[in-house]
């Protein structure tokens, strides 16, 4: 179908997909983000990115995990070096 300005929706239901491909079991079981990780993720969002912070080496540690004053700009790990 043509549209008024003589352009094709060709392109635009070629990017309609949704289809989906679900992994198999074996793939599944070696993920390194299991669906607890997701819950605790989605309970308290700043404790588990803290928690995931703990696990690099900082010169200086942070002193914010996240500072969202000046939306929609995110500072994360205030204050921290690497």
């Amino acid at each position: 179908m043509t549209q008024p300005d003589g352009q094709s929706n060709t392109l635009d239901n070629l990017l309609t997909e949704s289809r989906a491909f679900p992994p198999s079991q074996e793939f599944a079981a070696q993920a390194n983000a299991t669906s607890a990780l997701y819950e605790e993720a989605s309970a308290d969002r700043e404790a588990f990115w803290a928690k995931q912070a703990e696990r690099l080496a900082w010169d200086t540690k942070w002193d914010q995990v996240l500072d969202w004053s000046n939306a929609p700009f995110a500072k994360w790990y205030v204050g921290g070096k690497l």
